[in-house]
């Protein structure tokens, strides 16, 4: 009988044991200082186990040096492990929002309004209040060891551990969720079509690219308050001269994403390309146009590795800055900014 009762013990605590370390049995409904919800993480990392954090929360002297990682694993054989980081920081202009380097790299989807972010399999970005700011714009970004199974959640997850930060530190009273999701307009990159290069009225290469080259785009469905395209040349090119692609374009109206522009040092009242007059962000990286109606109108051209691998192969090639004032006319065109009238 003594035995019996002692096999029946040994049962359950083992059973114990192994519920409390495979899954979250026990684990508080918060993490990291209760910035970071358990449920919320448990979505977004893959596979089944325990979740484990580790980070005090908010850092009471600065905003921008708290960090927090939660890492979920199992002893389940071939159950693997994955780990989120969180981190707070202060940044200048867009270089923050970026997604291996590249700032609203087009496979990436966006949500704006009330939240203004971004997520693609690996990362997520939720820029905090105004209000929050320091010296500098502040952002909470996201990374994950594994890809995440459901962008949703986890542009979900980044938006709750915003909107925490924000009433913890009664900076900003924000919505517990994202507003929709802006998805690429496709899984890969598509044939450019005739005058309407990444959607864009007017927008053409001719003459702007290696003759005869076979020319792509990826990218949102313009307008959107956040929008990327890229222009990559079907030449051949592989690894990442390829995927850093040949142009691209970048507009956003979103009013947050704008004040962090105008609040990188530097950015002065200037023209663009063509005479129409803007705010001038990173020394001609971006710049900024009033429009007649409407919230202003970021836009930013940047050259890739395989415009730089094109321009010694092709001596005709356009100066960069060629690209620009074609870009800028269609997006305004496109994203209903024209220019205000003066007097």
């Amino acid at each position: 009988m003594v035995r019996a009762v002692v096999a029946v013990l040994v049962v359950t605590v083992a059973g114990l044991l192994h519920a409390w370390r495979n899954t979250n049995v026990l684990t508080a409904d918060r993490l990291c200082g209760d910035l970071v919800s358990a449920e919320k993480a448990d979505a977004v990392l893959p596979g089944s186990g325990r979740l484990d954090a580790e980070g005090d929360g908010l850092d009471d002297d600065d905003l921008t040096d708290t960090t927090c990682g939660v890492e979920k694993s199992s002893v389940v054989p071939g159950s693997g492990e994955s780990r989120l980081t969180v981190r707070l920081w202060g940044v200048r202009g867009y270089d923050p929002l970026t997604f291996e380097s590249e700032p609203y790299p087009t496979g990436a989807s966006f949500f704006s309004g009330e939240v203004t972010g971004g997520v693609d399999a690996h990362k997520a970005w939720v820029m905090l209040p105004e209000k929050c700011w320091t010296d500098r714009p502040v952002v909470a970004e996201f990374n994950i060891t594994e890809p995440a199974a459901d962008r949703a959640a986890f542009a979900a997850l980044a938006t709750d551990t915003v909107r925490t930060v924000a009433a913890r530190t009664g900076c900003g009273d924000l919505p517990g969720k994202p507003g929709t999701l802006v998805p690429p307009r496709s899984e890969a990159a598509r044939p450019v079509t005739a005058g309407q290069v990444c959607g864009l009225d007017g927008l053409t290469v001719a003459g702007q690219v290696p003759a005869g080259a076979k020319v792509l785009d990826e990218g949102q469905k313009a307008p959107t308050d956040l929008w990327t395209c890229k222009l990559i040349l079907d030449d051949g090119t592989r690894g990442y001269v390829r995927a850093d692609g040949f142009m691209k374009y970048t507009a956003s109206r979103d009013p947050l994403l704008i004040a962090a522009m105008r609040k990188f040092p530097g950015t002065v009242t200037g023209a663009a390309r063509g005479g129409r007059e803007a705010e001038i962000v990173d020394k001609g990286a971006g710049f900024i146009l009033r429009c007649a109606e409407g919230d202003p109108l970021y836009l930013a051209v940047d050259s890739g590795q395989q415009y730089l691998e094109a321009s010694k192969l092709h001596a005709d090639l356009p100066q960069r800055d060629a690209y620009v004032e074609p870009f800028m006319k269609a997006a305004a065109k496109t994203f209903g900014c024209a220019a205000p009238t003066t007097g």
